[in-house]
C-alpha cells in the first residue's frame, strides 16, 4: 500500500521537475488513479539519434507510463501497444505525456548521433480487473 503512494508522489515530483517547459507542450487526459495497482519503476536516461529504440515496457501487463522529455534537440518517436492495438506518436521539445499501455512501450530519437533527448519516466502497473 505504501508503495502505491510513494509511486504517486514520485510521479508528481517528476511532473513538477518538468514544469519549466512551455505550457503549450503539455497535454492531458482523464485517468482514474484508483486503477493503479503498484508503483513499478522510476528511471531516466538519454536517447541518441541513430540508436536502436529503447524499451521501457515489454511484458504482458497493463501499465501507465508518465513520460517526460527534459531536454531535446530532436523529435522523440514513441511506440506503444494500447487496448486498440499498436500506436505511434511524436514528441517535439520538452513535454510530458501519459500512456496507458498493454505490455509495450519503446522510445526512439530521430536524427543522427548528434541529436538526442533526455527523459524521465514513472511506471505504474494497473489492476487486472479494469479496462484501459
Amino acid at each position: 500500500m505504501i508503495q502505491r503512494y510513494m509511486g504517486v508522489v514520485a510521479a508528481f515530483v517528476l511532473l513538477y521537475a518538468s514544469t519549466p517547459f512551455h505550457a503549450r507542450n503539455a497535454s492531458a487526459q482523464v485517468f482514474d488513479f484508483g486503477q493503479i495497482d503498484a508503483f513499478e519503476a522510476l528511471g531516466s536516461g538519454t536517447q541518441r539519434g541513430g540508436a536502436a529504440p529503447k524499451t521501457l515496457v515489454d511484458d504482458d501487463q497493463r501499465h501507465v507510463v508518465v513520460f517526460t522529455i527534459l531536454e531535446s534537440d530532436t523529435e522523440a518517436k514513441i511506440y506503444w501497444k494500447s487496448a486498440d492495438g499498436n500506436q505511434t506518436t511524436l514528441m517535439r521539445g520538452q513535454g510530458v505525456k501519459v500512456f496507458q499501455v498493454a505490455g509495450q512501450l519503446k522510445i526512439e530519437a530521430l536524427g543522427d548521433a548528434n541529436h538526442s533527448f533526455k527523459y524521465g519516466y514513472t511506471l505504474f502497473r494497473l489492476k487486472d480487473n479494469k479496462a484501459l
